[in-house]
């Protein structure tokens, strides 16, 4: 996931995005259940006032146990994890990052644009050779990421809701990127 601006750029064709249109994403609506869409605004309103925080320990956490996934971003190929804790590369990313989950929440009951979206962020995402295993890895970073922040408010049903979303993205930024394996 990354910046945040794939939620504002929408161009049109007869008040219809091409992209809605050559996906068949008119008047879509996102496959969660209500009460996991509220499970979900209700926890980031905890995660909101620290996300750039937020972000850096995901991916602080995600380089610690997956070292390889920091060489598959350039501007931290290299760097080692002290460096990079107090990197400004790392701040701006976790920030676009953080965005992004923002963006995805506050488009919860908008299809269309949600959908739109996050095809299109995973389509800027291929360029740097983004697969499932990666959006893998980057999920369990981020679960444990809100379960070490919110901690006890963090209950089973939060950690479903999230889960249930990030599977959601996964799959719906999959679709942007070709050759992905993925069902479309």
């Amino acid at each position: 996931m990354g910046c945040s601006a794939s939620f504002h750029h929408r161009g049109t064709t007869k008040n219809r995005s091409p992209i809605s249109v050559s996906l068949g994403l008119k008047n879509l609506s996102v496959p969660l259940s209500r009460k996991t869409k509220i499970t979900l605004k209700e926890s980031w309103k905890l995660v909101e006032p620290v996300k750039s925080e937020a972000g850096k320990a995901m991916f602080m956490r995600l380089f610690e146990t997956h070292p390889n996934i920091q060489d598959t971003f350039p501007t931290f190929k290299g760097v080692s994890l002290d460096e990079l804790m107090n990197s400004r590369s790392l701040y701006l990313h976790a920030k676009r990052v953080m965005a992004a989950v923002e963006n995805t929440i506050n488009a919860l009951d908008d299809g269309e644009v949600l959908l739109e979206s996050l095809t299109s962020l995973g389509r800027r995402h291929q360029v740097w050779f983004v697969r499932e295993e990666h959006f893998k890895v980057v999920g369990e970073a981020l679960l444990w990421t809100l379960q070490d922040m919110l901690d006890t408010k963090c209950t089973n049903e939060v950690t479903l809701a999230w889960t249930e979303l990030y599977n959601f993205i996964t799959k719906t930024m999959l679709r942007g990127i070709p050759n992905n394996n993925v069902d479309k």
